[in-house]
């Protein structure tokens, strides 16, 4: 499903519980959030070989191919996303049998990714998917990314007007939930983040 990642050298697993992540995004949400989730691996996996991180690929996988399920209507519980979005995820882990320690590291990846800043001593994948999603959003970091890899990588998993779609979801979350991340961030400047980052789209 993802053979664009292994052409470009990223592992990606083979896990049951990794292929029904996939296919669970892929099922439930629109083709722009579901290639924007499979950049933000790629951007991470970089980012790791930039950083000279060691990390986990079925977390980091798992992690970013689900950390934006929260804004799916389906799995919307009314919180803020990133949470909404970690609580599926975990829920996903424990039916694929995996233990409790793992379920809740792809909870926190997940729910961690869209805070201001990170505790100290977080795991390199909450790190990772928190760089990455910067990446593929508002371009921070992109000067880190492999040039050589980037037209592929966008060829494979095209953006599909993700700006604007991003972009009216974060309004959404805004302004239905005033005191999460979403909209102290729309406050701060998102908007025109977004608006500015170096994609066509």
């Amino acid at each position: 499903m993802d053979e664009a990642l292994t052409r470009l050298g990223m592992p990606v697993p083979d896990s049951a519980h990794a292929r029904r992540a996939r296919e669970l995004i892929t099922d439930v949400a629109a083709p722009f959030l579901v290639n924007h989730s499979v950049r933000s691996y790629a951007w991470a996996v970089e980012l790791a070989r930039h950083d000279r991180l060691e990390f986990d690929p079925e977390i980091l996988y798992v992690s970013a191919i689900l950390h934006d399920i929260g804004l799916v209507p389906a799995y919307d519980l009314g919180g803020c996303f990133e949470v909404d979005g970690a609580i599926a995820a975990e829920q996903l882990a424990g039916e694929a049998g995996e233990p409790e320690a793992r379920a809740r590291a792809i909870y926190d990846v997940i729910a961690l990714h869209n805070n201001e800043e990170l505790p100290p001593d977080v795991p390199a994948e909450v790190v990772l998917l928190w760089d990455s999603t910067g990446v593929d959003v508002t371009g921070d970091r992109f000067s880190d990314i492999p040039p050589e890899i980037v037209p592929e990588l966008l060829a494979a998993y095209p953006r599909v007007d993700f700006k604007r779609e991003f972009t009216a979801l974060f309004v959404d979350q805004a302004s239905r939930k005033p005191t999460c991340p979403a909209a102290k961030m729309v406050a701060a400047g998102m908007l025109d983040e977004i608006a500015q980052a170096p994609f066509d789209s």
